[in-house]
């Protein structure tokens, strides 16, 4: 712990938290807020279309450096970081709006109006934002060397490359990403997933033996594992290849006989799809790990919470308070004060919202009173401690498990069929904006540690952008219904909304979950943390598609042999430092190329070559394209000398 101590300690931001800076002010907050609504709007589709979001903060910096050089700004660093933080608030809320709400038009329930739709996404966010408040000192400051904060590093990258002699390649390393994203999305030419199902002899193993890997070529990942490391990629790493390549093959043994339905087909299932036994069987395993690594971490952080919440009550109740001037410019935050009746009124006021629309009882809503509060707290730590560790945040893992207990207490006071199918929902959508409000919010307030910016201006235009972004959010997601519909041949995907939707359904009609797979998630879980494993990092590997770790493991694998490339430490230290940016330039340009693809797929422009996608040509290239990356990203970082 001293050399993490040592490391903290020398902390220098680009800002100099001994100086006031123009951090804010109309111009900042035009843009932020524009930004936010621009990209609610796009994101929000993407969402829809394939289950992912993207990131504002990449491209949202790079168009803010743009107009800053456009405008003249003379002001253009402080202005640009809070641009990009209240932009971000527009794909903060976005997890609830378009993972939970298209539910309730493919269940067919009883339309829902605006209003309505609304107040859980506001509500929620709103809480996100005071709940990763109350925690940032800790996890942005005293834990600055144990929370390797990817997502947040890359943003902070993006904004001092303005600033320092890393401009140029972060611009080239970000093109190159971009363009290469763009052609994976948009023009097909190589494949982005690549698979052992592709190969015959792949296709052998799935067969005989029921092992399957694939590996996601996308760029941006490629940057994440960089950031991540290859200690806590190889964990996740591990998580997968439990699930995968030992939970798969048991299940297929023990249960080849099962019948299970697929499409609406009832199969055997031995006959059943590799991918098919994960989803509905395996990934079950890891929700039960996802919720036992929460408990864990919540009762690790039984010291942290107690004098966070000490800390408050001597804010409210001491008469002679300490003045915000006497505090270091970069480590004021919202008052304590200000925390605690905001949490309590955001919960108090769903409560009222959830006994007006939906409760039957009085005991119905303070059931749900404490769900959301009890919960929202819990999994917020595990999504801010997702979001510290890999740059992710299994947004839809947790939203499950609350929507599978919040379905098994409230069906046993009543309330069920329609009614209980949509109040289980609003839960669901109050929460899960929380959860990624709060993991994403402090990715923010981490980049405001690095370049030492004013975290309370930061927080106070996050929750008015939380507030414009939901309005946006759920206006989009009732023009796009309008617009394609989430039902029929030619609707949106959804994949979240789907899946919560058949997990809802069953249980308040008198259905069953998992729960002896939940169970034995969650025991495997205490199993790893008294061996001294992460669990949530293994228990995101469990439950997340191989695709998406194989890449982050690839990541930090490069991140440890360019940090061990030479003999000199020093030498390392700045090989490692070029590899950041170039991983912060994989990363921005990626979410930039994705953006840029979501805009086209909303225009209606498909230049997709699906011949030549569906070859195996494609596969090969996307091979080698990759190992490209690969390669450019190590070689280059190498190249650094220390100088004499």
């Amino acid at each position: 712990m001293a050399t993490e101590e040592v490391k903290t300690e020398l902390h220098e931001p680009i800002m100099s938290p001994q100086k006031e800076y123009v951090e804010i002010n109309g111009y900042v907050v035009f843009w932020g807020l524009f930004y936010a609504a621009l990209f609610a709007l796009a994101v929000g589709y993407l969402c829809l279309k394939i289950g992912q979001t993207v990131d504002a903060f990449a491209p949202v910096s790079v168009l803010a450096m743009g107009m800053a050089v456009m405008f003249k700004r003379k002001n253009a660093f402080p202005e640009t970081v809070h641009i990009q933080a209240i932009a971000s608030s527009g794909t903060n809320v976005l997890c609830g709006a378009m993972f939970i709400l298209p539910a309730i038009y493919i269940l067919k329930m009883p339309s829902l109006s605006f209003f309505q739709m609304i107040v859980p996404i506001i509500l929620g966010g709103l809480l996100g934002v005071f709940l990763s408040v109350m925690f940032r000192r800790y996890f942005c400051e005293e834990m600055n060397s144990v929370y390797p904060f990817p997502a947040g590093r890359a943003a902070a990258e993006v904004l001092s490359s303005s600033e320092g002699s890393k401009a140029k390649l972060m611009i080239v390393s970000g093109t190159l990403a971009m363009a290469y994203d763009f052609v994976l999305n948009s023009l097909g030419w190589w494949k982005e997933g690549i698979s052992s199902a592709a190969f015959s002899w792949g296709q052998v193993l799935e067969d005989k033996l029921k092992l399957s890997f694939g590996l996601d070529s996308d760029a941006a990942l490629l940057g994440i594992g960089y950031f991540t490391g290859l200690r806590y990629a190889a964990i996740i790493a591990a998580g997968s290849f439990f699930s995968w390549f030992v939970c798969v093959p048991i299940v297929y043994y023990l249960g080849g006989t099962h019948p299970m339905v697929i499409d609406g087909q009832t199969v055997m299932l031995a006959d059943a799809p590799v991918r098919a036994v994960f989803s509905n069987y395996v990934r079950h395993v890891g929700i039960g790990m996802l919720a036992m690594a929460g408990v864990i971490g919540l009762l690790t952080m039984a010291g942290v919470v107690k004098d966070v919440v000490v800390r408050a009550l001597k804010d409210i109740f001491t008469p002679n308070k300490t003045v915000q001037v006497e505090i270091l410019r970069t480590q004021r935050d919202l008052p304590m004060s200000v925390l605690a009746l905001g949490i309590i009124a955001t919960v108090v006021l769903f409560a009222i919202f959830f006994h007006i629309y939906y409760a039957q009882t009085f005991l119905q809503t303070i059931l749900a009173f404490l769900i959301v509060l009890i919960l929202g707290f819990l999994l917020s730590v595990v999504g801010i401690s997702s979001i510290a560790f890999t740059g992710n945040e299994p947004v839809s893992g947790m939203t499950i498990f609350m929507i599978i207990l919040s379905a098994v207490v409230l069906a046993s006071t009543g309330m069920t069929g329609d009614v209980g199918i949509i109040a289980i929902l609003m839960m669901a959508a109050f929460l899960g904006t929380t959860i990624g409000v709060a993991g994403n919010f402090m990715s923010e307030l981490k980049v405001a540690y690095l370049v030492g910016a004013t975290p309370k201006r930061m927080q106070l235009w996050q929750l008015v952008g939380v507030i414009v972004s939901a309005v946006v959010s759920v206006g989009v997601l009732l023009l796009l219904n309008h617009a394609y519909g989430f039902t029929g041949p030619d609707a949106l995907p959804a994949p979240q909304a789907n899946a919560m939707a058949a997990i809802v359904q069953p249980l308040m009609s008198g259905g069953s979950a998992h729960w002896p797979l939940y169970m034995a998630g969650a025991l495997f879980a205490v199993v790893l943390w008294m061996i001294g494993v992460p669990p949530l990092a293994f228990a995101l590997g469990s439950y997340l598609p191989m695709e998406i770790n194989l890449p982050v493991l690839v990541g930090g694998l490069i991140s440890h042999l360019v940090s061990h490339s030479s003999d000199d430490k020093d030498t390392n230290e700045l090989r490692l430092s070029e590899g950041s940016t170039i991983a912060s330039g994989f990363v921005a340009g990626g979410a930039i190329g994705s953006l840029i693809s979501a805009v086209l797929r909303i225009a209606g422009i498909d230049w997709f070559a699906k011949a030549w996608h569906a070859t195996q040509g494609a596969t090969y290239l996307g091979i080698v394209m990759y190992l490209v990356l690969c390669v450019f990203m190590y070689k280059v970082a190498v190249k650094v000398k220390a100088k004499l």
